[in-house]
């Protein structure tokens, strides 16, 4: 929880794709600080205690969701914004998953797999891959953009 925000935003405020069309989340000035409580890629469909049968049931319609959007007065189709991330609390948890039908390998790895990550969120300390090697954490803010000046949905 963010004590000197101006505004939170949380995970239920998402959308799919960039569209400028979208009512914004948070009308806001240059200079503002604000929370997002984001979903992870899965858009909450696996969580710490998912198994691989989770993984065939993704619906692909509700994933990689984008928190916001956020209007920032002043700002105008084309402009690049600054951003500065102060923080990042990451979950405690994160997910590996050989999805069938989907990515770079999908002819070479039919069957679904599911990793479980847990760790300390922190102290962000290499995350148990086994019985007895570790990973080290290298967690990321996912997709961050503006919309584009051109009417219609667009792909994150």
């Amino acid at each position: 929880m963010c004590n000197n925000c101006d505004y939170t935003i949380h995970g239920r405020q998402h959308h799919f794709g960039w569209d400028n069309s979208f009512a914004p989340a948070e009308r806001v000035a240059p200079g503002s600080t604000i929370e997002f409580q984001c979903l992870d890629s899965s858009g909450g469909q696996l969580q710490a205690g998912s198994t691989v049968a989770d993984v065939a049931k993704l619906d692909f319609a509700t994933v990689n969701p984008v928190t916001g959007p956020i209007f920032v007065e002043g700002a105008e189709p084309g402009d690049a914004l600054k951003v500065t991330i102060e923080m990042f609390k990451p979950s405690g948890f994160g997910w590996t998953a050989n999805i069938p039908g989907f990515g770079l390998l999908a002819d070479d790895f039919k069957e679904p797999a599911l990793n479980i990550w847990k760790y300390d969120a922190a102290s962000l300390e290499p995350a148990l891959f086994g019985k007895n090697a570790r990973v080290p954490l290298k967690p990321f803010a996912g997709t961050i953009g503006n919309a584009l000046a051109e009417k219609g949905h667009h792909s994150v």
